[in-house]
C-alpha cells in the first residue's frame, strides 16, 4: 500500500485550522503591504487559504468513517465470537459421531481452529471447509445420528456469509479513509506552509510593530480566541 503524504509540522490539524482562522482576517487587511514586500502574495494565496479554512471547517468525513469502522469492527467480534460458538457445536458433533477417527475428522479442519478463532480471515474458509465436510452424504448422517440439530449447517453457512460480507465492508471503508486522510493531510500542508511563509515574511514586514508582530506568531497557540477573528474575503 502507497505511503501516505509527510505532514510538515508537529501541530494537529485542529491547531492548524485554528491558527489559519486567527491569522486570515488580518493577512487578509494586511496583503497591501505583504505583496509589496514580496509579489508571490496575491488575493489568489487569500483565497486559497480562506478556502481551506472553509474545507477543515466542514470536512467531518474521517469522523463519520471511523465511526462506521469501529461499527463494523465491533460487529465482527460479534460474529466470530458466534462463528467459534457454532464451531465448536460442530466439533463436539464431530467428535461423537465420527469416534475421533483423526483421518474422519481431519476434513473439518480441527487443526486450523486455534488459528481461526482470533482472525476472521481465517474463520470464513474454516467455516467452508467445515460446511463442505458437513454436507458429505456419509458425514451428515453420522451428525444427526449423533444429535447435531439439523439447522446448524443453515446456521454457519449465515454466519460465514455475515462474516464475508462485514469483512468485504469494512476493508472498502478503510480504502476510503486512507483516501480522506491523504486529502486531509494535503490540505493541512498546504495551509501549514502557506502559513509559515506568512509569518517568516512578517517578522521583516513588521519587525517595529509588536502588535502585528504578536498576531503572525506562527507557533504560540496558548490563549488563542478565534471568536472575533471572522474569515475576511478580499472584495
Amino acid at each position: 500500500m502507497e505511503d501516505l503524504p509527510i505532514s510538515h509540522c508537529y501541530l494537529t490539524y485542529d491547531e492548524v485550522l485554528t491558527k489559519a482562522q486567527k491569522i486570515q482576517p488580518h493577512f487578509a487587511a494586511d496583503l497591501t503591504q505583504f505583496a509589496s514586500f514580496d509579489p508571490w502574495f496575491t488575493p489568489a494565496v487569500n483565497t486559497q487559504l480562506l478556502s481551506g479554512i472553509y474545507s477543515g471547517q466542514k470536512d467531518f468525513s474521517e469522523n463519520n468513517l471511523m465511526d462506521e469502522i469501529r461499527r463494523l469492527t465491533n460487529l465482527l467480534d460479534l460474529k466470530l465470537a458466534d462463528a467459534r460458538h457454532c464451531y465448536e457445536k460442530l466439533t463436539y458433533y464431530v467428535n461423537k459421531g465420527l469416534e475421533n477417527i483423526a483421518s474422519d475428522c481431519e476434513p473439518f479442519g480441527f487443526a486450523d481452529f486455534q488459528k481461526a478463532r482470533c482472525s476472521v480471515k481465517r474463520m470464513i474458509p474454516l467455516l467452508n471447509q467445515a460446511l463442505v465436510a458437513i454436507s458429505n452424504e456419509g458425514n451428515e448422517l453420522r451428525l444427526l445420528d449423533a444429535g447435531m440439530p439439523h439447522g446448524l449447517a443453515n446456521e454457519m453457512t449465515d454466519i460465514a456469509g455475515e462474516l464475508t460480507a462485514t469483512h468485504e465492508e469494512l476493508k472498502i471503508l478503510k480504502k476510503q479513509h486512507l483516501i480522506v486522510t491523504r486529502e486531509r493531510i494535503d490540505l493541512f500542508n498546504s495551509m501549514w506552509d502557506t502559513l509559515s511563509k506568512i509569518c517568516e515574511d512578517a517578522k521583516i514586514i513588521f519587525a517595529n510593530d509588536p502588535t502585528r508582530l504578536a498576531i503572525y506568531e506562527l507557533f504560540d497557540m496558548e490563549n488563542t480566541d478565534v471568536s472575533q477573528d471572522e474569515p475576511m474575503q478580499l472584495k
